[in-house]
């Protein structure tokens, strides 16, 4: 079967190869940007304002934090004339993405991003919160905001998972006022369970599958999902992309079941 013209929700299989190939770069980024942040202290202090910090974002929305990572790499205007033109936004805010990755561009070739309004500061706390958003969809299929979103509504386990991924949700308000509470009330099981995440890391076991789960939220948002049928799943996520295994016996449904999995994990809208 030739797929090579095929869209997804109007990205085309080729952009989406691409994209497939940054993620494991894009996986790797909060660690080494926090490590090149505690190797260059002296220069970040300098930089930053006493109060940095950017917890206050993931209480943004999903869409609104993607907007306003737009307008800090100065995106509007071009996405507003990508519009005009005609041109498929999904697949124009891809490639943007994807250059993006590719730049070699620092915080010194920064030029304030839409009409000159942000500090580096503010583009930096931006690319914190964006990271942190992006972990929680690589590891538990959830963008941090989303995890903020449910732990807000008085769920915990969505309150600890979010505290793996970066501690500084913590400075949250309905972080601040559920530890509040458990502290009020004597809660010693929250407590052990907030000192666990407060060390570990995700499970080694989601390791596993991260680019899928990367790539399924993508198809979601590009409303392509619902239409693949067994078979396309296949082609695309097992064949094309590569991230899914193909050992076993019966991949292809294999994946499907993660896949109805993953849809039935979808207690918010994440568009």
């Amino acid at each position: 079967m030739d797929n090579t013209s095929k869209t997804y929700g109007g990205i085309s299989l080729s952009t989406l190869k691409k994209l497939r190939s940054i993620l494991p770069k894009l996986r790797k980024l909060p660690d080494q940007t926090l490590r090149l942040a505690q190797s260059k202290r002296e220069k970040m202090e300098a930089l930053l304002p006493p109060d940095f910090t950017w917890a206050e974002l993931y209480e943004l929305s999903t869409k609104e934090l993607k907007i306003l990572s737009m307008a800090t790499m100065g995106l509007l205007e071009p996405l507003t004339k990508a519009a005009h033109e005609g041109l498929n936004l999904n697949e124009f805010i891809v490639n943007e993405a994807i250059r993006s990755m590719e730049s070699d561009e620092d915080e010194g070739d920064y030029t304030g991003g839409h009409k000159g309004m942000f500090s580096v500061p503010d583009m930096l706390a931006v690319n914190y919160a964006n990271m942190g958003m992006m972990q929680g969809l690589f590891y538990y299929g959830h963008y941090m905001n989303d995890l903020v979103a449910m732990a807000k509504n008085n769920n915990d386990d969505a309150f600890f998972k979010a505290v793996r991924i970066d501690q500084t949700v913590l400075a949250c308000s309905p972080f601040s006022a559920r530890l509040t509470r458990a502290k009020v009330f004597g809660e010693k099981n929250f407590m052990l369970r907030l000192r666990h995440a407060m060390k570990a890391k995700p499970n080694e076991s989601l390791l596993m599958n991260q680019d899928l789960r990367f790539m399924l939220q993508l198809m979601h948002e590009v409303k392509a999902l619902p239409n693949l049928s067994l078979t396309e799943a296949d082609l695309l996520f097992i064949q094309e992309l590569k991230v899914y295994s193909d050992r076993g016996t019966d991949p292809a449904r294999s994946l499907m079941r993660f896949i109805q999995r993953w849809k039935a994990e979808r207690p918010l809208s994440t568009t």
